[in-house]
């Protein structure tokens, strides 16, 4: 059973709270969508743990990410001119530009040119892959940046969206590695799928077996079909936020989905989803999917006094959930717990096991960070990422090895 205390210690993220020390220190995040930034065009705010910063994209093609609030007296930037690859701000001029030099100081009459030079601003290293921009929020050298399979992909081959919710960030990677909610919570939408699972008619039950790994834990979920083989689907936890999600059928030229839940204060997440193949274009129709129908889930998932959308109708013609959207039904039973869960007053049952394991994970992670130990996933081996592909299939047996499964 999770505490009360260690509840507190795993959900908590703003200002001088462990995790989000730790988060900040050690991993790099992807903030906002690559596309929000067109080059000299105006910043974007974007809010991580509970702070605020600016995000903006140079005239020639640099991105920056600074602290919101201009040192002077704290304008934010996000009102600032985009001119000569350089932020201006209209409140006094204040010119500042990606590395956080202050390059003019116009309203300072006795020695502008020294007196810019003592000035910090505060900036934040960036990259971009899969249509993000990733950033690290820490203090002193930034590790390398991450090498995922998806990050040099180009736009036709790797697309990222997101939505925020109102919800803290633990509850949306639990989410995302729970793989024992699939066949219930999804069972209307796997009715009419062509998912490996569905062609099963799996028994609903899950059986968990785990590896744990240098980066987080594989975790193995596995259903018995009634001709007696089984249906295997490998979730790979990276931490301390990234689930890999096996295809939705077997076959190397499947797209694949990574689910990323990066905190915007205590009771905010994004919840980023990346679709990538690394063989051949991405699904068009999902991209177009996604991009169409989630802005609007993000008002109906937030509506309680309405059910959070449900359409009961539709559950008395046979839909289980009321939803029509498999992401809305993820989003609002997320969602619907409210602004952080109580895991102090669970019931958990042997379904939870990968549950279980990520908290263990990320409690150990941050009691070492908090006495100033490195955690195993934030050591330079553990960082390759470059070999991690979910998976899945059908094994003669439940008993069968599922490590023998391709990824």
């Amino acid at each position: 059973m999770t505490t009360k205390e260690e509840n507190e210690l795993l959900t908590r993220v703003e200002g001088d709270a462990p995790m989000g020390q730790m988060l900040r220190q050690l991993y790099w995040i992807p903030a906002v969508l690559s596309s929000r930034l067109e080059a000299g065009g105006a910043p974007v705010r974007v809010k991580l743990f509970g702070n605020r910063y600016v995000a903006y994209r140079t005239h020639d093609g640099r991105v920056g990410f600074l602290n919101e609030a201009c040192p002077h007296r704290g304008v934010s930037l996000a009102l600032a001119r985009n001119e000569d690859n350089a932020l201006r701000c209209i409140f006094h001029g204040w010119k500042i530009c990606v590395s956080g030099e202050v390059l003019e100081v116009p309203n300072e009459a006795a020695n502008p040119e020294c007196f810019r030079k003592t000035v910090n601003v505060k900036h934040y290293p960036a990259v971009e892959g899969a249509g993000l921009v990733w950033v690290w929020l820490g203090q002193g050298e930034a590790p390398a940046a991450p090498n995922f399979e998806w990050m040099n992909l180009g736009p036709e081959q790797a697309y990222a969206c997101g939505l925020e919710l109102d919800s803290n960030w633990l509850q949306g990677v639990e989410a995302t590695i729970d793989s024992s909610h699939i066949a219930l919570l999804h069972q209307s939408h796997l009715a009419h799928s062509k998912m490996d699972m569905a062609a099963a008619r799996v028994n609903n039950a899950v059986r968990y077996k785990f590896d744990d790994t240098p980066y987080g834990y594989r975790a193995a979920a596995l259903r018995e079909a009634p001709d007696g083989q089984c249906v295997a689907r490998v979730t790979e936890f990276v931490m301390p936020y990234y689930g890999l999600i096996p295809p939705i059928n077997t076959g190397d030229d499947q797209d694949r989905t990574v689910i990323i839940a990066v905190p915007v204060d205590d009771t905010h997440l994004i919840q980023w989803y990346i679709f990538y193949n690394t063989k051949r274009a991405t699904d068009s129709m999902k991209r177009a999917q996604r991009a169409n129908t989630w802005p609007m889930a993000g008002g109906i998932c937030q509506d309680p006094d309405r059910a959070w959308g449900q359409n009961r109708r539709l559950m008395a013609n046979g839909n289980h959930t009321g939803f029509t959207e498999i992401v809305v039904e993820d989003f609002v039973t997320q969602v619907s717990m409210g602004p952080i869960v109580d895991r102090s007053d669970e019931y958990l049952c042997s379904a939870d096991q990968a549950i279980i394991r990520l908290r263990r994970h990320l409690l150990k992670a941050v009691r070492q960070f908090m006495v100033n130990e490195l955690p195993p996933s934030a050591t330079p081996e553990a960082r390759d990422y470059s070999g991690i592909t979910a998976t899945g299939g059908r094994l003669k047996s439940i008993d069968d090895d599922w490590r023998h499964l391709p990824r």
